[in-house]
């Protein structure tokens, strides 16, 4: 049996960006809002600061008043019902699938509130700011597959970022990177031969 790491943006959740709407809530063009953010993104993830601080941070640089979490407010993915059957599948054969996903608290708050229950498709959740480690450093398989009891070659991991992809590749983990027009055929394919 394998164990399997599903990141959750863009591979079970779709949709999940919100930085278009932050930037016209603070006021702001959406490059610069990105290029503020990215400055802060990884103590986010990595859970070394709150989205509150975030808010101030964002008040102070923009002169603006964040009344309300808009992390939350603007977050609004759609559920992947098609990878859920994936999962569904492969737990149903006996393999261990687990969440392993840089997030944050208030969307990995928003996530348990869903009423598809997406997470309660794994059997384990490995969320970046509760690990206080975040993709791509190569720590963040090493607990997972530690804590799982899996070596790197029983593993397979499925993220849509190519950066993300190619860390978990360099330490000898089967990957599939879930992005483009063909995603849901090429993930067919993936998982058909554990099905």
């Amino acid at each position: 049996m394998s164990l399997f790491i599903f990141d959750m943006g863009e591979v079970i959740l779709l949709g999940v960006r919100t930085l278009k709407d932050m930037a016209e809530y603070v006021g702001t063009d959406y490059h610069d809002l990105r290029k503020d953010y990215g400055y802060y993104d990884r103590a986010l993830m990595d859970g070394y600061m709150s989205a509150e601080d975030y808010y101030h941070h964002l008040e102070d640089k923009y002169q603006c008043k964040v009344e309300e979490d808009i992390f939350v407010k603007f977050f609004h993915p759609k559920v992947n019902m098609k990878m859920l059957g994936i999962v569904d599948s492969l737990r149903a054969k006996g393999h261990r699938c687990v969440i392993g996903s840089n997030t944050f608290k208030p969307h990995w708050n928003h996530i348990k509130v869903y009423p598809e229950k997406p997470l309660e498709h794994f059997d384990a959740l490995y969320a970046s700011h509760l690990m206080h480690m975040s993709k791509p450093e190569t720590a963040f398989w090493r607990i997972i597959c530690e804590k799982e009891g899996y070596d790197y070659s029983d593993t397979s991991f499925i993220d849509d970022l190519e950066e993300n992809i190619a860390t978990a590749a360099s330490l000898g983990i089967n990957t599939l990177r879930y992005s483009g027009h063909d995603r849901d055929e090429r993930a067919e394919e993936f998982f058909s031969r554990f099905i």
